[in-house]
């Protein structure tokens, strides 16, 4: 059985597969990061089992047919059947997204080291490469919205990830040293900003996630993850600084009352605008989770 499997694995079908299976995956994802942050309303966040999709507006059910990942967004052109409320364009770009990530997935666990690992070792890469992206693009919009990575996913990831790790081969004590560095690190970062320059730089949250991405990944995860995710900071923030200090506009802050003041001149900063960092720590974590074998091979090379 495995054998038919297998001969079907590096088949444009198999591709097809792993994008839809990660369009499915991105529709939940949506859910998910609707529901499980905290509101007036709902503040320990919402169900991701009840009620069923409906619209924000209207409160009706959404059709099965009306819920197909991509497709439904745009043979609706973006607005409920019934009330004709817009959806955010942004439901599409979570589906595509971890559809593309998911079918990258495919070839770089299945099909890529197709002539040296046995295939149920490369569908449990699969399997947990797959996991990791659906858990960092739950993270990532998440605090993009709301500036919070939740415990209620971080805390169960970093103990579901570091099980992960064994299965893919990795050394009992990485996931545990490299789930402490990553918690640690960022704690003393924060620490010395807060007590030295005052300032609440980097929140436990980062630290948490980086934690998790730890558990997998080990330390030279986690430095990756903190190195690159700081220079793909730069290279976003540092352009729309520009504009905005052009612009003559008030730094945007996370959706609270205590940011809304921009930075006086008694407590200059290089970069006045501000961002969450989880989602560049998310970006350079994955980057390192595909780019690990390249840097390791490098690495033993001296290259």
């Amino acid at each position: 059985m495995l054998a038919s499997f297998e001969a079907l694995a590096a088949a444009p079908g198999a591709y097809v597969f792993a994008v839809v299976l990660g369009l499915l995956f991105g529709s939940f994802a949506n859910v998910c990061i609707h529901r499980l942050p905290p509101s007036d309303e709902f503040p320990e966040g919402r169900s991701i089992v009840k009620p069923g999709s409906h619209c924000f507006a209207c409160k009706q059910p959404i059709r099965w047919y009306d819920n197909v990942p991509l497709l439904a967004w745009l043979w609706l052109r973006g607005k409920c059947r019934n009330c004709k409320a817009a959806f955010s364009s942004r439901y599409l770009f979570v589906e595509a997204l971890t559809g593309a990530l998911f079918g990258f997935a495919w070839w770089f666990a299945v099909v890529a080291p197709i002539l040296w690992e046995p295939f149920d070792h490369r569908m449990i890469h699969f399997a947990v490469y797959a996991a990791f992206v659906f858990t960092l693009v739950v993270i990532t919009f998440i605090d993009l919205d709301t500036w919070l990575i939740l415990d209620k996913i971080t805390y169960p990831a970093i103990p579901i990830f570091y099980g992960a790790s064994l299965l893919l081969g990795h050394r009992w004590f990485e996931g545990l040293l490299g789930a402490a560095v990553g918690y640690g690190l960022v704690w003393l970062i924060s620490e010395f900003y807060l007590r030295v320059r005052k300032l609440d730089a980097l929140g436990l949250g980062d630290a948490k996630l980086l934690a998790v991405v730890g558990a997998l990944l080990g330390w030279k995860g986690v430095a990756f993850a903190l190195g690159g995710g700081s220079m793909i900071g730069l290279v976003i923030m540092l352009p729309n600084e520009l504009v905005q200090r052009s612009r003559g506009k008030p730094r945007p802050g996370p959706p609270t009352d205590d940011d809304a003041a921009p930075d006086s001149d008694d407590n200059p900063s290089l970069l006045h605008t501000a961002l969450p960092f989880g989602p560049f720590l998310c970006a350079a974590a994955l980057i390192y989770l595909f780019a690990e074998p390249w840097f390791q091979l490098n690495f033993h090379l001296g290259v």
